[in-house]
């Protein structure tokens, strides 16, 4: 890997009277965005089939009305880690008080998610001996800068492997639009996700619900989550033209 684009990209973040004294520099957002793209695209595209569409996110083709999406998730402005589900293209999201669809790759958006954070369980007693998935853009040491930059590939590296049988796991358990439905029902029982997706949660689970012909008070709990008469009538109607070919 030719990391020498990368130095025009690095910056030091150490106060002017000491950034003499310290060869340390951190990735600037664009060349991290660049490192992000060159590890993983190559591999998320052969352990999972998804491309990159830029901003951070993969995903493959929509097949039966939905596509397997991976993105980054911030902990903090320096570094992260992956999260990972499904985007539906029948199921709208709200954007400047409406009901829109997130179908284009421009446009695209996770209906549901998991992350490492969930697995990351500090409570777990096998915690300690997990190994890192997370990844950042710091600890660049300008003096031995190939060598240094080969040590974050292997970190990025080793963070997607790491986290790789957590994502299949999910797929492989979310694998029908059913077992979706239960997964998702799981996450309104962990306080984590609910907090973190709850409307989202609720609108898919609504929707999946209206498309596999399950749920006798689909449209009803739908306006129930709505109190501005205007958004309501936006979701509903996307309520209304759910596709009817779920076999």
């Amino acid at each position: 890997m030719d990391f020498e684009k990368y130095k025009t990209h690095l910056f030091n973040p150490y106060m002017p009277e000491y950034r003499d004294l310290h060869s340390d520099r951190f990735l600037m957002t664009a060349g991290w965005n660049m490192l992000l793209d060159e590890v993983f695209s190559p591999l998320i595209m052969k352990e999972l089939g998804m491309k990159y569409l830029g901003n951070r996110v993969w995903a493959d083709d929509y097949c039966n009305h939905r596509r397997r999406v991976l993105s980054l998730f911030l902990t903090n402005d320096l570094g992260g880690c992956f999260r990972w589900g499904w985007n539906y293209d029948f199921v709208p999201k709200i954007s400047a008080g409406k009901a829109v669809y997130a179908r284009t790759d421009k446009s695209i958006f996770i209906h549901f998610f998991e992350n490492c954070h969930y697995n990351h369980n500090m409570e777990d007693e096998k915690f300690s001996k997990k190994p890192e998935m997370s990844f950042n853009r710091c600890n660049i040491d300008s003096s031995d800068f190939e060598n240094s930059m080969n040590k974050k590939v292997k970190e990025h590296t080793d963070a997607f492997y790491a986290t790789l049988p957590l994502i299949n796991s999910f797929f492989n358990d979310t694998e029908t639009y059913e077992q979706t439905l239960k997964m998702i029902d799981s996450f309104f029982d962990h306080i984590y996700y609910r907090l973190l997706q709850g409307d989202s949660l609720c609108l898919t689970k609504i929707f999946i619900q209206q498309y596999i012909g399950i749920g006798e008070n689909n449209e009803e709990n739908l306006r129930a989550l709505f109190k501005n008469d205007s958004m309501r009538d936006s979701f509903l109607k996307k309520f209304s033209a759910i596709p009817k070919d779920y076999k």
